[in-house]
């Protein structure tokens, strides 16, 4: 298991410069942005001569494009935006494909107005869910044509809110294109982080078969959830990494949700953790 990084964790769209930053802290994984080459992280079209400058700085610095974000809101209540995020991420699909991305990581959304990323109470209505699930219908099918797997995280404030909401949706489908992204800080509801152990564990005995990549983010404890650089939270990385290594997960375990000061100690903290699993 290496350790990689959002290449959105730099705020620039230097690619190079990006790429060059990651490779002095020794990382050669990225889950990819297209906005670190200037481009939108949703296209309407494809910029082949962008791409391919994408390709050549990802091969001159060894970097490995194990991921490309794919977020928009699988279950916006705007029906107009909703179908501007499916037609993108039709586009999004060719790019992983030209690009040989493997997979594209999603949102699957809230009925929230204001942002994908708050909750909102319809997100546990039937209604919300038969769009997901419409939704889903139709980029898998860009996915198969494509040979893109694409990944989904549980997120406490999206429709896909637990790990069982998660193994329901996987089961509807059982597609082989259709896979997690497993993020230990994000398994937990505010009243869960005292049974952290049971979280974990349940968590991976639902879907550790289905990961196909790995986050790294920490979790503060407090009356909400709330997110911090890996090593700074309360987050028992030794039985997630211990977790992960029972269900022989192969790829990068991918740090977000710090700030470009807090890598070098993030990458500390997980090499020690990584040694001692």
């Amino acid at each position: 298991m290496n350790i990689g990084i959002f290449s959105r964790t730099w705020e620039s769209d230097n690619l190079e410069e990006v790429f060059k930053e990651m490779t002095n802290l020794g990382i050669y994984d990225t889950q990819f942005n297209l906005t670190s080459a200037g481009l939108p992280t949703m296209p309407d079209t494809i910029d082949t001569e962008k791409l391919d400058y994408i390709k050549e700085m990802a091969k001159q610095y060894q970097i490995n494009l194990c991921a490309l974000s794919g977020t928009f809101n699988m279950i916006d209540p705007n029906i107009e935006k909703r179908e501007e995020g499916i037609k993108q991420f039709e586009v999004l699909c060719k790019i992983a494909k030209y690009l040989e991305i493997p997979s594209i990581t999603l949102c699957t959304g809230s009925r929230n107005l204001e942002s994908k990323w708050k909750w909102h109470d319809d997100n546990n209505s039937v209604e919300a869910w038969r769009d997901l699930l419409k939704t889903t219908s139709r980029i898998l099918k860009f996915a198969e044509e494509h040979n893109i797997i694409l990944g989904v995280e549980t997120e406490a404030s999206n429709i896909i809110n637990t790990p069982k909401r998660a193994r329901l949706y996987l089961d509807s489908f059982q597609s082989s294109y259709l896979k997690i992204v497993m993020d230990g800080a994000n398994l937990f509801l505010p009243n869960q982080i005292d049974d952290m152990k049971d979280v974990l564990e349940s968590a991976f005995d639902l879907l550790g078969d289905d990961i196909v990549l790995a986050h790294a983010k920490d979790l503060a404890k407090g009356e909400d959830i709330s997110f911090v650089a890996a090593g700074e939270g309360v987050l028992n990385f030794d039985i997630y990494i211990h977790l992960l290594n029972k269900v022989n997960y192969k790829g990068p375990l991918v740090m977000h949700g710090l700030s470009v000061e807090q890598i070098p100690r993030s990458i500390n903290f997980l090499k020690e953790k990584m040694k001692d699993a």
